[in-house]
């Protein structure tokens, strides 16, 4: 199993939402938060001159737990439905998941995601 960690643009979400569901992912979690990048370390000269902070975007974390049979359709979909070809579009983490447990009825690995 393995835990797919996507930052990406809000106004992109709904899309990424219906595809992920179509596509049949077992669930997610969805995030909104304020977030910068790799554009930090350019700014790092100017906040040690001048003090100031880099400006922060709203983004939005999606958190998807699959089987591993899953990852290369959810990645592809991911990038179909948010990437514009500019800056910022986002970064998607692939985590192993050592194991899961469905709390109602003890169903372990990934039987609890289904």
């Amino acid at each position: 199993m393995k835990m797919i960690v996507a930052y990406v643009n809000p106004e992109k979400l709904w899309e990424l939402k219906k595809s992920l569901f179509e596509l049949g992912v077992p669930g997610m979690s969805v995030d909104n938060f304020m977030g910068i990048g790799k554009p930090m370390r350019h700014f790092k000269e100017l906040m040690d001159k001048h003090g100031a902070v880099p400006k922060f975007f709203p983004k939005a974390r999606v958190e998807i737990v699959c089987e591993d049979a899953l990852v290369e359709e959810v990645l592809s979909t991911i990038r179909k439905c948010c990437c514009t070809d500019h800056p910022g579009d986002g970064k998607v983490f692939v985590l192993p998941v050592e194991d899961a447990l469905r709390i109602r009825t003890g169903e372990r690995g990934e039987e609890a995601l289904r």
